[in-house]
């Protein structure tokens, strides 16, 4: 398939707008200038639309869309242990479907391309993906506790999805392996997790210095900080893939970076779980750490929307430090599309040729985007997920004009409605 986009005001790599067509032959940008006259399958004109890499959601469970509004105003260990672990303990297959479908749904009406994802019952969060025409890195989601019977069984079914749908959907689903935490997991999980992405060559996906008092638990157990504990077990790698990392000192972001450690910074999620502090962005920036973006999940946000992440991430910043031009738009447009392109693998994040094409178009002349001063500062600060108009994911058109092309949208809310009221 072909694609040629015409008359776009294109965001490039730098930030800067220019006036752009952009043509894609099968899954990839094959040109990127003004003036381009070729032939093509199916144009779009883009005249009075902004033409952006798409979003790339560095940690999310989008199954847990389902839950959305189910337990709000609560602290993390609360929230997990009276209400999340209890409805999760309702869900199969049939309601981790439909509570992906609708998470994929919300995310591709809000401009995001591609996703990391881990949790349970996968294989429904694939065939979600599958289903949807979006891009994803899916993990199988491993708790042992320390429980060794459990920790087998934990790293057969992560070691066995990983092998399973990794390359599926020509490339569009890549796995990971994902032992959930280092409070939630035993150092055996931890290590073992390692080998396994060693030995398939894949991405290492977990929670990492949440909150204040899983650093403590930490420390208590194994008189280390999280980081050095990692460290200590040979876990860190240019493999990783670390969320949240909030409570991290000096010298921990420093290591992280010496071990070549992306990070996925969740700032709504962190700030509604009242998890306190602010992850030390311009420190792990300058220790040569990857910066991205996630969600995490709907029950614990409310919203899968990037727009809202970059926004927060740049003003808790600014809050938490009492600096005002520490982390600028531009840096936290990069941390959504560069930074997170390259944190879960992926060739794309920027409008050049030979990257995927995984392109989204904004309506230019939406009267929260006016006038256009500065339109990397109107993207971060003033756009939301209504801007949002078309979708392209992997040279194909999942979004035209807010419709989305590739499933029924009505069908997956009335489901995963349905859904919903089985559990809570």
């Amino acid at each position: 398939m072909s694609i040629l986009i015409k008359d776009a005001t294109a965001i490039t790599r730098e930030g800067k707008a220019k006036k752009c067509d952009v043509l894609i032959e099968g899954n990839t940008i094959s040109r990127a200038s003004p003036g381009i006259n070729a032939s093509a399958e199916h144009k779009i004109n883009a005249s009075g639309k902004l033409l952006l890499p798409g979003f790339a959601n560095t940690h999310a469970h989008t199954a847990m869309s389902l839950l959305r509004g189910y337990a709000d105003d609560m602290e993390l260990h609360k929230w997990l242990k009276e209400r999340i672990w209890p409805v999760e303990k309702k869900m199969n297959a049939q309601s981790v479907h439909a509570g992906a479908m609708l998470g994929i749904c919300e995310m591709i009406k809000s401009g995001t391309t591609s996703f990391s994802d881990m949790y349970f019952q996968m294989d429904s969060v694939a065939k979600a993906v599958s289903d949807s025409g979006m891009r994803s890195m899916l993990g199988y989601g491993m708790v042992d506790l320390g429980d060794e019977g459990k920790r087998e069984k934990e790293l057969k079914e992560g070691e066995r999805f990983a092998r399973e749908w990794n390359g599926k959907e020509e490339g569009r689903i890549s796995t990971c392996i994902a032992p959930h935490s280092p409070i939630t997991c035993s150092s055996e999980l931890l290590q073992s997790s390692a080998q396994i992405a060693n030995k398939l060559n894949c991405k290492i996906h977990l929670h990492l210095s949440e909150t204040r008092e899983e650093l403590f638990q930490i420390m208590q157990k194994t008189n280390k900080r999280p980081v050095d504990y990692l460290d200590s077990l040979g876990f860190l790698s240019p493999r990783v893939l670390a969320a949240h990392c909030v409570w991290i000192s000096a010298q921990e972001a420093v290591l992280l970076g010496k071990k070549g450690v992306s990070i996925s910074h969740c700032p709504v999620s962190n700030m509604k779980l009242a998890g306190g502090g602010a992850a030390p962005l311009p420190e792990l920036m300058g220790a040569g750490c990857t910066i991205s973006l996630g969600t995490d999940g709907a029950a614990s946000n409310n919203s899968l929307s990037m727009f809202e992440e970059m926004k927060s991430c740049s003003l808790l910043q600014k809050h938490a430090r009492w600096d005002a031009e520490v982390i600028k738009a531009q840096e936290a447009f990069a941390f959504a599309t560069k930074g997170g392109a390259k944190a879960l693998g992926i060739n794309a994040g920027e409008i050049t040729p030979g990257k995927l094409a995984d392109l989204i178009l904004l309506d230019a002349k939406a009267v929260n985007l006016q006038p256009a001063h500065n339109l990397i500062s109107n993207i971060v600060y003033s756009a939301h997920a209504g801007n949002v108009m078309d979708v392209i994911i992997d040279g194909k058109l999942i979004m035209q004009e807010r419709k989305i092309l590739s499933f029924d949208e009505e069908k997956v809310i009335e489901k995963a409605e349905n859904e919903a009221e089985k559990i809570c």
